[in-house]
This record gives structure tokens, C-alpha cells and sequence, in this order.
């Protein structure tokens, strides 16, 4: 059955508009980082998606059992709090080559993590799919070759972000079945900002002396369009359809983050991306959902 009928289209923008805005967010973090430290950037992104979200969350006030705030409080912290910070700062430090190779990492861990972890059944198709996706996820950053000698810091810190985020994707798909997708964003925001704090404190509680007006725009669309809307279509979306599909249309963002540079500078279009991109639209053919989907109340 083709991805057009297991997948709504409604579905399907709220992926495809999820990782343009995550596309965006790698070069609006190296522009935020001009005039901010990477905790306080983080704090104001969670912050901001906190108060942006605070509607939903008190919404059924009786489903907050003592368990499902422990839940959502641990999701919020490993799911924002350590990976934007551990991202944030390994941006800074590594090489925009091990950034783009993250990128392919993240759908990996995910789909392998829902398959151990939620016992998601990960087909063969489903394996070639990720493994050709995250071919053509390096074929579009251009074969970068991370390891770059003077920035093992920066790598690592990439690594155990995706790894914070991997963890975030797979478990956030079962708590959006319990509460709402504006409960479990807005609770899981709340979480990350609070766990955000000591990290700050801890850093220095550095405050800019000034404020670049690039820095400015940059942390803007980071709060509102990088967290608080994109989590929330992530939220949504993770409770109609399984993990593992969800993981493929990560590999987007290399595409689409290739497509935004076009779009705004003078960007050669290289053979490897059409290469790269070819390979991703080609996974996500093969990775397509083939079984019933889950109930929403599951």
C-alpha cells in the first residue's frame, strides 16, 4: 500500500514542514551564538516553548498522576535540557562535517532504539531504507569525513546529543498517547526549562553585554518555529504513526536544508546532492508503512 494512504496529508506536511524548520535551525544556532552562550540559548527556547504551550497543559489537570510528571519531566530534561546544550556546544566546537553526519545518525538511532526498545517491528525493507537514507544523507552534505584533528570534543558532544534525541524521539511517541501532543509538548518544554537552569547557573549564568540584531532574529525563530511549533507537529504526528517512519523523513533535513541555502545564497547544485536526494526519496519509498497503524488510544 503506497505512503499517500497509510500516511494523511495532513500527516505528511506536518512532517514535511517539521524538518524544514529543523533544517533552518543549524545555521540560525551559529548565528544565535554570536551574542549568547549555548545554555541561555537553550534556556530561552525552552522557556519561550513553556509559556507558548502553557495553555495545553492544564487541560485534564487529573491525567498528571505523580508517574506521568516524573515521566514527562525525565523526557524533558533528556529530550532538551542535555541534547540542545551538548548540540549547541558542539556546533561551536566541531566541524560543519560531523554536523551534517549527526544528522544521519539521529533517524538510525531512532528507528533501532523504537525496534529494541518499543519492539517496533523493523522490516528488512525498513533496514535497507534507513541504511540507503543514510547514504544519501552523507552523498548531500558532500562526503564529509568527520575526525578532524583538534575538534574530538565537539564530535563526542554530537554524538551523545543524538543519542539525548534519539531517546527523546522514541519514548515521546508513547507519552503523546497517554496526554494530548500540547500536554505532552508543553509538559516536556516546562521539564527541559527547569532542568535547563542548573546547567546555566552551573556555566557561569553568562548574560550577553549586547545583543547582535542577527543573534536576536535567530534565537527568535530557534524559540518559536525551531521548538515550539516544530516539537509540538512532532508530538502530534508521533501519535498517529510508528517511530520508525517517522525516522525516515528525518533524513529530509540535509535536503531541505541544502534547498533553504539555494534558496538564499548563490548554492551550486552539486552531482552528490542529487545523488543524495535521489537515494532519500528512493528509502522513503521503501521504508513506507505497510501495516496497520497504531490506534491513537493505544
Amino acid at each position: 500500500m503506497s505512503l499517500a494512504i497509510r500516511v494523511s496529508i495532513l500527516d505528511l506536511l506536518s512532517l514535511l514542514t517539521m524538518n524544514l524548520i529543523w533544517a533552518g535551525t543549524y545555521p540560525a544556532t551559529a548565528v544565535a551564538l554570536i551574542s549568547i552562550s549555548a545554555s541561555l540559548l537553550t534556556l530561552i527556547r525552552l522557556g519561550t516553548g513553556s509559556l507558548v504551550m502553557l495553555p495545553f497543559l492544564w487541560r485534564n489537570v487529573r491525567i498528571w498522576s505523580g508517574r506521568t510528571i516524573l515521566r514527562t519531566a525525565f523526557l524533558g530534561v533528556i529530550g532538551f535540557s542535555l541534547p540542545l546544550v551538548l548540540q549547541t556546544q558542539g556546533l561551536k566546537a566541531s566541524t560543519p562535517a560531523m554536523a551534517a553526519i549527526s544528522i544521519a545518525l539521529e533517524p538510525l538511532m531512532t528507528a533501532v532504539m523504537a525496534s529494541v526498545l518499543l519492539k517496533e517491528h523493523l522490516s528488512h525493507a525498513r533496514k535497507w531504507a534507513l541504511a540507503i537514507a543514510a547514504f544519501g544523507a552523507w552523498a548531500v552534505a558532500g562526503f564529509p569525513r568527520p575526525g578532524v584533528k583538534g575538534y574530538i570534543t565537539g564530535d563526542i558532544l554530537l554524538v551523545l546529543a543524538i543519542l539525548c534525541f534519539a531517546v527523546y524521539n522514541v519514548y515521546s511517541s508513547s507519552l503523546s498517547r497517554h496526554l494530548s501532543p500540547g500536554q505532552a509538548t508543553a509538559g516536556t518544554f516546562l521539564g527541559g526549562f527547569l532542568g535547563t537552569i542548573p546547567i546555566w547557573l552551573i556555566t557561569g549564568a553568562k548574560w550577553p553585554a549586547t545583543w547582535h540584531p542577527a543573534s536576536i532574529m535567530a534565537t527568535v525563530y530557534l524559540a518559536l518555529l525551531g521548538t515550539a511549533l516544530a516539537y509540538f507537529l512532532w508530538m502530534h504526528t508521533a501519535s498517529r504513526i510508528p517511530v520508525a517512519l517517522m525516522a525516515l523523513f528525518l533524513y529530509l533535513q540535509p535536503v531541505l536544508g541544502v534547498v533553504l541555502s539555494m534558496l538564499l545564497t548563490p548554492t551550486h547544485l552539486s552531482g552528490s546532492f542529487v545523488i543524495g536526494s535521489l537515494a532519500i526519496l528512493g528509502a522513503l519509498y521503501i521504508g513506507r508503512d505497510k501495516a496497520p497503524m497504531p490506534s491513537a488510544s493505544a
